[in-house]
């Protein structure tokens, strides 16, 4: 969950620190002192487009800060964005930063390392969702109905849905090659000389399993070895180089010889006579060693070369024919089944017409198969949302998921065989009509709270934040909406803007942004309310004032939901 927001030189806000708890917080304050600034850095923490308009004026940039506690999120896609883009958690802890420049541009980072915007993006969406008033436009379109859906419904329907694309894609695929032979009398002759031309290049690279591993392993130890003979060909050359007709170790050898010849006259000098022997043999033995170590690591100076050479190769082959050295010679394998049945088969465009009958079958029985499961969670989401539209104060509403079967011609779509839409009815005798016939903003406030909060329930991003979703809405339908907003508390970290006081009563932590100016300037101050703030607070949204019959009217409001 968020445990830290710091904010700064961000439009009207110099420098606050948000810090939320578990639950329900609620963020509240007058008009235009920056409440949805709070949401707005938080967007740009998840990857939204960054502005220069976002700079505080006189400041050169923007920073917003969030820190996370991860210790308890044990969803595997987010784990497995970690993994993938090498960021590990501190101690559970995720600190996510984003600056924007004067220029517009702008910097993210994770646990201090600089990210791209895709990663952020990756990451920062399994930690925090926002719900808005966009979102709302977002439940409009007809196009995200099925993807609600299939979400409602879990893993063992997105499943379906996956194995569906991969029939689909493979039936395509067939497709396309039919229509390829019947428009080209020569595609057989030119699809046989490709597969040739493949085939013998790949075979003749002949790259086995794991051969990409070894070969940069070599190329790192080549590179290290490449160093270290370098040295010790320096130091071989040093000792046994000849300086006027004699080696170093000759020379000091001869030194020797001739300060034993002189200690023969004087006695004092037949210890350094000695030392001078000795030290003419250690660098003897000294020569010795090292050229039987150079001898020994035998470095072939053109086997880097070579393993160059080989991994140019193999980057040429990835380029045309697969990622892994398994995948390009699994189109090896294809490309020989291809050519045997090209020359097996004198009439391959029938074959191909018996295949594409097989995976029409296959895909057909698949789109069925998910058209039914789509359909039998349908009536659960459709009685789940409308018994949430009940306890929103719109017992009579009806929400249904329309079901359309696709033409023929136009049968298998991305999403299956069926045109999945939501349908909405506010009050007895109307007629159920598409979600964006609803003029009422309140309307459309609750049915994507309702929406949003069945999801809540299968949903594993610890943090959800609504933003003003309460705009347009009366008084008796913002205490439903407080109730609601603080059983979703129960399951996730729950962050509000919100103007009304039944939502700001609801609170377990709240936090009023309000205005300062000094010296000319507007700054923003976030203060985190006690009990007798809390209070004030509530008060002020209900009345306006803090006079005691509105504070008692707060305070019986707060005692209301606990």
């Amino acid at each position: 969950m968020l445990v830290r927001l710091e904010i700064r030189d961000f439009a009207v806000i110099s420098n606050i620190v948000f810090e939320p708890g578990k639950g329900l917080n609620v963020i509240s304050g007058e008009t235009g002192a920056g409440k949805s600034l709070i949401v707005d850095a938080i967007n740009l923490i998840l990857g939204a487009k960054a502005s220069r308009n976002l700079v505080r004026t006189g400041s050169s940039s923007a920073f917003a800060e969030a820190v996370f506690d991860c210790s308890a999120i044990n969803d595997e896609e987010f784990r497995n964005a970690l993994e993938e883009s090498g960021i590990e958690d501190d101690d559970g802890m995720l600190i996510i930063s984003r600056t924007v420049y004067e220029s517009g541009k702008s910097v993210a980072r994770i646990n201090g390392a600089g990210v791209t915007n895709q990663v952020l993006k990756q990451i920062s969406s399994c930690l925090i969702d926002i719900h808005g008033q966009h979102d709302t436009q977002a439940i409009f379109d007809e196009a995200t109905h099925v993807k609600l859906l299939d979400r409602f419904a879990g893993d063992s329907c997105i499943s379906l849905h996956k194995e569906y694309l991969n029939s689909l894609k493979e039936f395509k695929d067939l497709v396309l090659r039919i229509k390829e032979i019947s428009s080209s009398p020569d595609y057989l002759e030119r699809r046989r000389d490709y597969l040739e031309f493949a085939l013998s290049e790949i075979e003749e690279a002949a790259f086995k399993d794991g051969e990409e591993e070894e070969l940069h392993d070599t190329k790192k130890r080549l590179s290290q070895n490449e160093v270290l003979f370098a040295s010790l060909k320096n130091a071989s050359d040093l000792l046994n180089q000849e300086t006027s007709y004699q080696t170093p170790v000759q020379s000091v050898n001869q030194a020797g010889r001739e300060l034993l010849k002189a200690s023969q006259n004087d006695e004092s000098l037949k210890e350094i006579a000695e030392r001078a022997q000795a030290l003419a043999l250690e660098l003897d033995a000294l020569s010795s060693d090292v050229d039987k170590i150079l001898s020994d690591r035998n470095y072939d100076e053109g086997l880097k070369e070579r393993v160059d050479r080989r991994i140019g190769l193999l980057y040429e082959l990835k380029a045309k024919y697969g990622d892994t050295i398994a995948e390009i010679n699994k189109f090896a394998s294809d490309a020989r089944n291809e050519l045997d049945a090209i020359e097996k088969n004198k009439d391959i465009l029938q074959d191909l017409k018996k295949q594409r009958s097989v995976k029409e079958k296959e895909l057909l029985d698949k789109a069925e198969a998910l058209s039914s499961m789509r359909k039998e969670y349908a009536q659960k989401l459709e009685k789940a949302i409308t018994a949430e539209l009940s306890d929103l104060e719109m017992p009579d509403a009806i929400f249904e998921v329309s079901f359309v079967r696709r033409e023929k011609a136009k049968f298998f779509s991305y999403s299956g065989v069926d045109d999945i839409a939501f349908r909405f009815s506010a009050n007895p005798g109307q007629q159920v009509r598409p979600l964006s016939a609803i003029v009422s903003g309140g309307e459309a406030s609750r049915i994507m709270l309702a929406v949003k909060n069945v999801l809540s329930r299968v949903d594993l991003i610890p943090t959800l934040i609504f933003d003003e979703i309460d705009t347009g809405v009366s008084g008796k339908a913002s205490t439903a909406i407080a109730n609601k907003l603080k059983a979703i508390a129960k399951d996730h970290q729950v962050l509000c803007v919100t103007h009304t006081a039944q939502i700001a009563a609801a609170s377990e932590r709240g936090f009023m942004l309000s205005k300062k100016v000094t010296d000319g300037n507007t700054e923003t101050i976030c203060t985190n309310l006690d009990k007798q703030g809390k209070t004030v607070e509530v008060s002020r949204l209900l009345s306006g004032s803090d006079s005691e019959s509105s504070l008692k009217l707060a305070e019986d409001l707060i005692r209301s939901f606990n």
